[in-house]
């Protein structure tokens, strides 16, 4: 009966630890799509001539090397960290401590490539910098079109169906009372979207005023497009920050509620996608 409170126990803190893990750390953390950086910073939004393409290729290879060596371990360690947390009894204030610390990550990632990243724009010639602004722009306004199309209520029904996806993901089947305690806090959910396009029509009116200016040193631009970059922060309203903290604390809350309703069977699924997670950063660091 004590083994089996044990298993329990623990089974709980792989649930909550894998939740917060995998919004930072997952398997669409692709190193053998060596992709994901090229379309998330340029290849998407302007066409690089073969220079640029070869300069791009070797910022995405070091980033990768850099990345297994000196962050996934962070990740692991994280991991440790989040199951000692639980098994003393964590609460709100201290998950979002941890969250805060995960998403320090994506940060470090940011840091470590914008000085290259810099290099590389500095050779963008004028159209092509015209050329990156507009590509950017269309897909925020793509954006903001789309989520215009669709009523507040349909948004909702939206996100709680996604997040009994995610949930049934890491738990398998879920209980009636999970599931309302799932759409009592989806129907808490502050809505941000428009906050985050305002956040992002901002950050881009600022690479878009850097790029226009004809006089700054290269040290003016590259000070100015480090920030852009990497301090994201600085373009969010406080509002945004704000409701941002809110929903994370609202996040937390529903983690620690559902933690005590775990069944023996969810637990064991819970304890098969964590170790599934453990093996991914694993396969990973050893690649």
């Amino acid at each position: 009966m004590l083994n089996n409170l044990k298993n329990i126990k623990l089974g709980k803190i792989i649930f909550i630890t894998s939740l917060l893990f995998i919004t930072s750390c997952s398997t669409t953390f692709a190193y053998n799509n060596l992709g994901w950086l090229s379309s998330f910073w340029i290849d998407d939004y302007v066409d690089l001539n073969k220079s640029q393409s070869k300069q791009l290729k070797a910022i995405i290879n070091d980033t990768r090397d850099w990345h297994r060596e000196v962050e996934l371990p962070k990740y692991k360690a994280d991991l440790l960290d989040l199951r000692q947390l639980l098994n003393n009894e964590a609460d709100t204030a201290q998950l979002m401590d941890k969250i805060t610390q995960v998403k320090q990550h994506w940060r470090n990632l940011l840091l470590h490539t914008s000085d290259p990243l810099i290099e590389l724009a500095l050779t963008l010639t004028p159209s092509q910098r015209s050329e990156m602004v507009e590509n950017i722009r269309e897909q925020i306004n793509d954006e903001i079109q789309e989520h215009a199309s669709l009523a507040k209520e349909e948004h909702q029904q939206q996100r709680l169906e996604r997040q009994l996806d995610y949930y049934k993901q890491w738990l398998g089947k879920l209980t009636s009372e999970q599931q309302t305690l799932i759409s009592q806090a989806n129907s808490g959910h502050i809505s941000t979207s428009d906050l985050w396009y305002d956040y992002k029509l901002t950050r881009l009116a600022a690479l878009e005023a850097l790029f226009s200016q004809q006089t700054l040193s290269e040290a003016e631009f590259t000070q100015q497009l480090h920030t852009i970059i990497t301090e994201r922060e600085q373009y969010m309203s406080n509002e945004l920050l704000e409701q941002n903290e809110q929903n994370l604390k609202a996040y937390a809350h529903l983690l620690l509620k559902l933690n005590k309703t775990l069944s023996v069977k969810q637990l064991a699924h819970v304890d098969e996608e964590f170790a599934d997670l453990v093996g991914t950063v694993n396969d990973l660091l050893t690649d």
